[in-house]
């Protein structure tokens, strides 16, 4: 074995050998990996993908191993200080990841600049890569009753049973359930005992086994009805063209943008189902509050059990047997909300991205990636056709297929020929005396009464959770704030609680100022739970449902509620943005909008676009039955253009007016930006730190001749969240090629440090 002297990062000499390594991630927020010698014992089970026990500091961690350098490598000679450390265990004997997955991981950690390992805990299953050992959820069993023997005549049956019947019908039972049964279905199920059943067995006729078994969180749902068979003209035109897309060499991007009840559903079904014909494997993307026991139903109902569903709400069980199924190929059709674009299918035909314009595709933590880019790189890495699909599209995605880097579909008319429901805007700027303070415009609560008088449904929304938003002093004018965050708190009348929904801290409400002792303390603003309050009041023979964070905690709370709205069970559904999208309801003949402007006035660039999307999609839940549907929107900016443009569900010309306002500015899509946040626990070093932090990008950006612009820096609008201040600023560059260098570097390089901490939000979705 060859030595040689080499030198340290301090400088200092130490011996080296020629010997194999492998890079391994650990699940830490450092962006590298780190090396680590193969002992010769392990030079056969080490390949990347794997995970591995590692020595790090005075702890043993759980690593991924990235890549492996097969050729000998110089490490420090073993026994010096600094040296490399040995892998002491292998703990997969396959890789978890596979090799398009660990280029996905990576891509994605340059890209966003994230650290490496923490996308890989990401990519996986949870716990895998927590500092105990897991091999994964321990996979569910049952004992299962198998007939070992075939008795085919009478005779044999009398000579091997003899007196014994009850053993002779358990097996006669069995064998008309195809040979094999659980055993706990022929004990409690159908009366045969165990010894009934050990005589079987004792008699070499059965034999009794363990049997794994995937968990399924939707066995126990209702199922739906089968998609249509026969397709409208408009469909069966998108259809046609995306099957030609799926079937050439580079499939690329497909922009689906379809009215809300066009059918966009079965359009990807049909896709779905041809790729899955052809050998190939699809992945269904919806948001985070779109996947209900529904949407999955529509796809079983075409697919049977051949899916596998990954979402954050399902237990680890159930998440660990989902993934284990479509790594090992027994399923290849994926349905999840973000993070399943890491799902483990191998062939990729088709990824679907269904709402692709929500803003819960962009994780709102580190790594922040955008599942939108993601399966982009994947469907582009691996062959795939991605369509992107919506009634609202993303400005950026509209603008991609406007420049032709999209195929463009549209959907201009509803697959029942119903005619969109009428929209108006009710000026509560003009209040009549009687109806100063209430929540409900006279023009909404008359609505209200004519559906309840009628037998239909109403779907209300008001986007902001809680009784009341504010607590505060008439004297002194003390607020209740969060202690933590920059923040009102807000009232939650139910719990008695005030509440933070940025940190989710909750204290007592006080019934004097704790600033003059006052105890004349109002509360402002209102939320849906102060919205249900009046509704049980004005309407106390109708039947409430109310649906936010607050009320859907429970697993598949949302379709319990869900399922009463569709059997007729709820006159009015009330809730947040969750009951904007993705939601049939064909009783629903009135929407109400409480408050339009709860978006509009937040201070971001995304507002207007926010705004008239979600006011977009709630119109359309309203006359998807057999009635026509209105929609009301209470606002107090009827000039603004996004209500204008939602008159006339004219997402054209919205999209072409909000593209040409962010033309001078230089917003997205024109473009690409990333936003820097400087944080820590003093607001003085905070802010001195984002200055410097911006001298040098300034620096940095000369020096290199790069073409990058520097916006701020400013305090956050939410200038201080969990603690930390925080200052920001916003980087622009023309292509994201322009950017990304600059990001990576200052990542490593910034000045940034001490007590101060620096995070990097690449094409951010919130700038608050």
């Amino acid at each position: 074995m060859c030595c040689r002297d080499s030198l340290d990062l301090l400088g200092r000499a130490v011996k080296v050998t020629a010997r194999a390594t492998c890079r391994v991630t650990l699940a830490r927020p450092v962006l590298q990996s780190f090396a680590y010698i193969i002992p010769g014992q392990l030079t056969h089970s080490i390949c990347p993908g794997v995970r591995v026990r590692v020595p790090f500091g005075r702890r043993h961690e759980i690593g991924l191993v990235e890549s492996v350098d097969a050729r000998p490598e110089s490490v420090e000679e073993p026994g010096k200080k600094g040296h490399l450390r040995e892998v002491l265990e292998v703990l997969d004997a396959e890789p978890l990841l596979d090799d398009a997955l660990l280029r996905l991981c990576r891509w994605t950690a340059d890209y966003y600049v994230a650290p490496i390992g923490l996308v890989h805990r990401a990519a996986l299953p949870p716990g895998l890569l927590s500092s105990r050992i897991r091999t994964g959820a321990a996979q569910k069993t049952r004992q299962v009753v198998r007939l070992t023997t075939e008795l085919p005549t009478l005779l044999a049956r009398d000579r091997a049973f003899g007196k014994a019947h009850r053993q002779r019908e358990a097996f006669e039972v069995i064998e008309g359930l195809g040979g094999s049964a659980a055993l706990s279905h022929l004990d409690t199920g159908l009366g045969f005992n165990r010894s009934v059943i050990r005589g079987l067995r004792d008699r070499g006729l059965a034999e009794i086994v363990e049997q794994t078994v995937e968990r399924d969180p939707f066995e126990v749902e209702d199922p739906v009805e089968a998609p249509p068979r026969s397709l409208t003209p408009d469909q069966r035109v998108v259809l046609d063209g995306l099957i030609r897309q799926l079937t050439t060499e580079n499939p690329g991007i497909a922009l689906l943008r379809g009215i809300t009840g066009a059918g966009k559903t079965v359009i990807y079904l049909r896709l779905i189902k041809a790729a899955i014909d052809a050998g190939r494997s699809a992945l269904i993307l919806v948001p985070e509050i779109g996947l209900t026991p529904q949407t999955v139903a529509r796809f079983r109902a075409v697919f049977g059990d051949g899916i596998a569903v990954l979402h954050s709400g399902l237990s680890i069980g159930e998440r660990h047997d989902a993934w284990r199924a479509l790594r090992e190929g027994r399923k290849r059709v994926a349905i999840g909300t973000r993070s399943a674009v890491f799902a483990p299918l191998t062939d990729l035909g088709v990824i679907v991205i269904d709402e692709e314009h929500d803003g819960s595709y962009k994780q709102s933590e580190t790594p922040r990636y955008h599942a939108r880019a993601l399966a982009a790189m994947r469907a582009r890495t691996e062959g795939a056709l991605l369509v992107l699909g919506s009634a609202t599209p993303s400005l950026e995605s509209w603008h991609n297929a406007l420049e032709g880097r999209y195929q463009l579909y549209e959907l201009e008319n509803r697959a029942t020929r119903h005619q969109l429901p009428a929209v108006r805007l009710v000026d509560r700027r003009i209040r009549k005396a009687e109806n100063v303070g209430s929540v409900l415009s006279e023009e909404l609560q008359a609505a209200i009464k004519t559906r309840l008088n009628e037998n239909h449904q109403t779907l209300l929304l008001l986007n902001r959770r809680g009784y009341a938003t504010v607590q505060q002093c008439t004297a002194c004018g003390w607020v209740a704030m969060c202690p933590a965050c920059s923040v009102s708190l807000t009232w939650h009348r139910r719990r008695a609680r005030l509440v933070c929904h940025h940190c989710r801290w909750d204290e007592g409400v006080p019934d004097r100022c704790p600033e003059c002792a006052e105890e004349k303390l109002t509360f402002g603003g209102i939320g849906t739970e102060q919205v249900e309050r009046v509704l049980s009041e004005t309407y106390p023979t109708a039947t409430i449902a109310r649906m936010d964070v607050d009320t859907t905690g429970g697993k598949w709370a949302h379709g319990r509620i869900l399922r009463r709205v569709r059997n007729r069970e709820v006159d009015i559904l009330l809730g947040t943005q969750m009951i904007a999208k993705g939601l049939d309801l064909p009783g629903v003949t009135l929407v109400g909008v409480i408050d339009a402007d709860v978006g509009l006035n937040l201070p971001d660039f995304r507002a207007a676009e926010r705004t008239f999307q979600l006011l977009s999609q709630v119109a359309g839940r309203a006359g998807r039955g057999d009635d026509a549907g209105e929609v009301l929107i209470q606002t107090l900016r009827p000039e603004h253009p996004a209500l204008l443009h939602t008159l006339t569900h004219d997402y054209v010309s919205f999209a072409t007016a909000e593209i040409a306002d962010r033309l001078a500015p230089g917003y997205p899509p024109h473009r690409r930006i990333a936003n820097l946040v400087v944080s820590g626990r003093d607001e003085t070093s905070v802010a001195d730190a984002a200055e410097e932090l911006a001298e040098w990008l300034e620096s940095t950006i000369d020096t290199g001749k790069l073409s990058v612009c520097v916006v701020g820096p400013a305090p956050c609008p939410i200038d201080r969240l969990r603690g930390r201040w925080r200052w920001h600023m916003l980087l622009k560059a023309d292509t994201a090629s322009n950017l990304g260098p600059l990001l990576r570097y200052a990542a490593r390089h910034s000045p940034v440090g001490g007590s101060c901490r620096l995070e990097i939000d690449r094409d951010p979705e919130s700038m608050l």
